[in-house]
């Protein structure tokens, strides 16, 4: 039997398209879930399924990112990611570009940078607001490989 939650989501679309069915239809767990709800975990997984192995080994990527955060650093990154996801494809591009570069900064110059005059040109305070807080998001030691935010899963 599978657990609840996001864990429960992320077992079940391991299996085959067969067997994900199958384990939705024995499932106490589910079967009390709404149907909105049932229907919206249905079509995740349909989009799941659809994927490449490619895109779905990026998307274990970036939650095992996820799953590294510290609470406090979780709670901002789902306070981020929404916004982020509001921009424009183009300004979304222009901000993870700009992310990369501080990600690969030093601690002691990331403020710097995010205070520079070509940041405050290029950006508005919103756009800037994502890019301090995605900062926060690093390591001490800047390493992180965030590639571009990851969705939160069921």
């Amino acid at each position: 039997m599978l657990g609840r939650g996001a864990g429960f989501f992320r077992r079940l679309r391991e299996l085959p398209p067969q067997d994900q069915e199958k384990l939705l239809a024995q499932s106490e767990h589910f079967q009390r879930l709404p149907p909105e709800r049932q229907q919206m975990i249905r079509r995740r997984l349909q989009q799941w399924n659809q994927l490449s192995p490619e895109q779905k080994a990026r998307i274990r990527e970036r939650e095992e990112i996820f799953q590294s955060l510290s609470p406090e650093q979780r709670q901002e990154a789902r306070a981020i990611f929404p916004r982020w996801r509001a921009l424009a494809p183009e300004r979304r591009q222009m901000l993870m570009q700009t992310f990369r570069r501080l990600r690969d900064l030093p601690p002691a110059e990331q403020n710097k940078f995010l205070e520079s005059e070509d940041i405050q040109k290029r950006f508005s305070a919103e756009e800037r607001q994502i890019l301090g807080g995605l900062g926060r998001l690093l390591p001490q030691g800047g390493e992180a490989s965030v590639e571009e935010p990851a969705e939160d899963e069921e």
